[in-house]
């Protein structure tokens, strides 16, 4: 699972880089709304912005997380739940680009939240008394 990750999470990346200068270049700005819920006349949307400025922070926390991942590997060799490391860091990242493309105040509050929740999974993340105790200080 690793190798997999780190290879789609660099070429995601990279085109994200391409991209981002693609619209720099063209001054391209483009909304994407999301109708999540519509009920009588109520209507929750999600919007997500992409910029060069969104698309070129992204590439750059694609391009960390594939390295954290790659490195991982390695060094959680001997770790039997390296799977459920793998899961949070993306899981890390999905908050951290909901947080980078969220124009408004309650998406970013979403993409806040899943941050917070979970770098306190990965703080507490090998269990044990001193984990517990920097979890602690996170929370």
């Amino acid at each position: 699972m690793c190798s997999i990750s780190f290879i789609y999470l660099i070429s995601i990346s990279l085109s994200c880089f391409l991209l981002s200068l693609y619209f720099l270049l063209n001054n391209m700005i483009y909304f994407i709304e999301w109708e999540v819920v519509s009920l009588n006349s109520s209507s929750i949307v999600m919007t997500f912005l992409f910029d060069w400025m969104s698309l070129l922070f992204m590439s750059f926390v694609l391009m960390i997380a594939s390295l954290v991942i790659f490195y991982s590997k390695e060094y959680m060799s001997n770790n039997n739940n390296i799977n459920r490391f793998i899961m949070l860091v993306l899981m890390f990242v999905l908050s951290m680009m909901l947080l980078i493309i969220s124009p408004n105040l309650i998406s970013i509050l979403l993409g806040w939240d899943g941050l917070g929740l979970v770098s306190y999974c990965l703080v507490i993340y090998f269990q044990n008394i001193k984990s517990y105790n920097a979890g602690m200080l996170t929370a």
